[in-house]
């Protein structure tokens, strides 16, 4: 599960090999595979889980932070259009905008109004440029003063931020940046109220109680192909390990109703509450592992062992005991995960692995030979008409552009399938085209580009 605010300090210790330096990746070639665990393994229903989230935020921002309910306990579905990935909030203006991979704001919103091109001028300058892009560009990170939302946890604050922000509008003039400083603690309240790690065993909060009373309301059970695929990683050799920012007992529950109850046995070893992107980014003697007793967090530990599950860590520790495992001096490591903020641009940046991004908008757009059976409800949370794809979009002279999540996606991803299914489905020595290909701009996306790419 995120975290709100990590601070990232990119450690020079850069030797891990990665996996795959080519225009081509297989899963034959790599010495260990790691897998994230929410939305990766356990894939959740788009549809049912944005709006249960979006019920318990909204409730809580209502009954606890007096915003009126008016515009606040509105159904999600009324504003899931807006919804989308990608989308930076400006929290000190209450803005929502969407970049080119240059840093120009091709569309932007106040609230949940739409901006037009005066007003993001009047607001950004002739250039259209937001002055933290370096910054969020470089470090691919959120402050104090933005936050990206690119995971599907976070998403629904989209829509959440964006009432918030209409809500004090309607009820105070002036002082923008107070109100709207004031819209970001209470977001963040909300967020934490929600995802705050002892409420999985309080049954408290927006979030835990619907998951634990309902869990298939809300997610799929692993399909036997996956099962089979984790074993026969394990048969031919491979290191299987699952890091998770999920705490302990959350992630037991989870894989539980994913896996079955020896699920464990899938994995060489498991990493819980691993807070990434700091896993990556942090140096090793400010990520130390920990113990986990019974769900809880114990004491730091020096050296992992094959069979066991600890809390916490860096990637730096863990590679000690991949080269035990695989009995390579530099074993090729591939980490698989959601994220382009914590799964896919850390592991790539700090400890070059290889990486494949799970996208379920590739299915949501519809791709070449696509089946075209994508959950319609989850389909128009995914694909918005307002902001368009999250991958690419017009600019204002009408020529394609590259947003700043596409761009991140191609330098930082090998490969990006929809989910695991397409992994699970071929065998392990399948030759899967990278975006380094030099054949295309978007040879990684399989089994096909997502329709926003097609010519």
């Amino acid at each position: 599960m995120g975290q709100m605010f990590t601070t990232v300090t990119p450690d020079p210790a850069n030797t891990a090999k990665m996996a795959d330096a080519g225009q081509t990746f297989s899963f034959a070639d790599v010495d260990a595979v790691g897998l994230d665990l929410d939305h990766t393994l356990c894939r959740y229903k788009v549809a049912e889980t944005f709006e249960m989230i979006y019920d318990g935020m909204s409730r809580y921002v209502v009954e606890e932070l007096k915003y009126g309910k008016e515009d606040m306990l509105r159904p999600f579905s009324e504003d899931r259009d807006f919804c989308i990935k990608g989308l930076l909030l400006d929290a000190l203006r209450g803005n929502f905008l969407k970049f080119a991979e240059d840093g120009t704001i091709l569309r932007a919103s106040h609230g949940t109004k739409k901006m037009t091109e005066e007003e993001i001028v009047a607001t950004y300058g002739e250039e259209k440029q937001w002055k933290h892009f370096a910054e969020l560009k470089g470090k691919f990170e959120n402050s104090d003063k933005y936050h990206l939302y690119e995971n599907y946890f976070d998403m629904p604050g989209i829509v959440l931020c964006a009432r918030m922000v209409d809500n004090l509008e309607k009820q105070a003039g002036g002082k923008q940046k107070t109100k709207m400083c004031k819209m970001w603690r209470d977001a963040i309240d909300a967020f934490n109220n929600a995802y705050k790690p002892e409420a999985f065993a309080a049954h408290t909060g927006g979030y835990f109680p619907g998951i634990k009373d309902e869990p298939y309301t809300y997610m799929h059970k692993c399909s036997e192909d996956i099962r089979r695929w984790l074993k026969e990683l394990r048969s031919a050799g491979k290191a299987v390990f699952l890091a998770t920012s999920s705490c302990s007992d959350y992630c037991d529950y989870i894989a539980r109703k994913v896996l079955g109850d020896e699920w464990k046995d899938y994995f060489d070893v498991i990493v819980t509450n691993s807070k990434k992107p700091g896993f990556f980014s942090e140096p090793p003697n400010r990520r130390p592992f920990y113990s986990v007793v019974d769900f809880q967090e114990g004491t730091k530990v020096k050296e992992l062992e094959r069979g066991k599950g600890y809390a916490q860590g860096n990637w730096q520790t863990l590679m000690i005991l991949l080269r035990q495992l695989t009995g390579k001096e530099e074993p090729k490591v591939v980490y698989i995960g959601d994220s382009l903020r914590s799964d896919i641009f850390p592991p790539k940046k700090f400890a070059n692995w290889s990486t494949v991004l799970i996208c379920e908008e590739m299915e949501a757009e519809g791709m070449e030979e696509d089946r075209n059976d994508y959950d319609p409800a989850s389909r128009a949370i995914l694909v918005s008409d307002m902001w368009g794809p999250f991958l690419t979009d017009r600019s204002t002279s009408g020529s394609e552009v590259v947003t700043v999540c596409g761009h991140i996606l191609r330098s930082s991803a090998d490969i990006c399938v929809p989910h695991l299914e397409y992994l699970a489905a071929l065998p392990l020595d399948h030759k899967f085209t990278t975006f380094k290909d030099s054949s295309s701009e978007w040879a990684g996306f399989h089994p096909g580009k997502p329709r926003s790419l097609r010519k």
